[in-house]
C-alpha cells in the first residue's frame, strides 16, 4: 500500500512547492522598486569637473504638480523654485562621487519632435555641498543653492546636458515644466549623457 500512496505524495507536495515558488517569484518582482536611471560625466566645471554621476528617477512630476510648481514660479521668482524644491518629496536620487546622494524634488520628461526626450531634475542642494566643495562652473557660474540639470537625449538615448551652474532657470510654458532658459547657448557641463535600459518610472 505505502509503495502506491508514495509517489503520489511526492506529485502533490512537487506542485505545492513549485506554486508556492511561483507566488514567492512574483511577489518578489511587484515589490522591486523600479527606476529610470541615466549617467553623465561632469565636464567644463571650475570644481567638479570629470565625475561621474548618476540620476535615479522613480517618479515623474504629474501634470498637476508640474503646473503647481509653474505658478510658484511665476508668482514667487527663484524664491518659489527654492521653497518648492524644500518641502517637495524625494522622487529620486542624484548621485556623485560623494557617499551621500542627493534627493530629487522634481523630475520630468519632455518628448522631442525627432523620438529623443528632455530630463529635467531638481535637487534641493548644490552639487557639491556633502563634501563641503559646491560645484562651480568655470564660465558664468550662478549662485542658486539648487541644482537643476537638464538632459537632452535623441531617439538612441544619448546626448548631452547642461546645470543651473552655469544658466538660469525659468518657465518653459510651452513644455509646461522649468527648465534652463537659453539652453542653447548654456555650455555643455554634462557629456556621454545616457539612458541606461529602458523606462520603469512612473508618474
Amino acid at each position: 500500500m505505502s509503495q502506491v500512496r508514495w509517489p503520489r505524495y511526492a506529485f502533490l507536495w512537487a506542485v505545492l512547492f513549485a506554486t508556492a515558488s511561483a507566488a514567492g517569484a512574483q511577489q518578489a518582482a511587484t515589490t522591486q522598486p523600479k527606476f529610470d536611471t541615466f549617467t553623465a560625466t561632469t565636464a567644463n566645471l571650475a570644481s567638479g569637473s570629470g565625475e561621474p554621476i548618476k540620476i535615479n528617477v522613480f517618479k515623474w512630476a504629474t501634470d498637476e504638480e508640474r503646473a503647481k510648481l509653474l505658478a510658484a514660479v511665476g508668482e514667487k521668482g527663484d524664491k518659489g523654485l527654492e521653497e518648492a524644491a524644500g518641502s517637495a518629496p524625494s522622487v529620486g536620487y542624484v548621485w556623485t562621487s560623494e557617499s551621500l546622494g542627493y534627493p530629487i524634488r522634481y523630475a520630468a520628461t519632455v518628448m522631442l519632435p525627432s523620438g529623443g526626450e528632455r530630463v529635467i531634475v531638481l535637487t534641493d542642494r548644490r552639487l557639491g555641498t556633502w563634501s563641503g566643495a559646491p560645484w562651480k562652473a568655470a564660465n558664468g557660474a550662478s549662485d542658486y543653492p539648487f541644482t537643476l540639470i537638464e538632459l537632452r537625449l535623441s531617439r538612441s538615448g544619448t546626448g548631452e546636458g547642461k546645470m543651473s551652474l552655469a544658466g538660469k532657470v525659468g518657465a518653459d510654458q510651452t513644455a509646461k515644466t522649468i527648465a534652463l532658459e537659453n539652453y542653447e547657448s548654456a555650455p555643455v557641463l554634462l557629456k556621454s549623457a545616457k539612458r541606461e535600459g529602458s523606462r520603469g518610472a512612473t508618474n
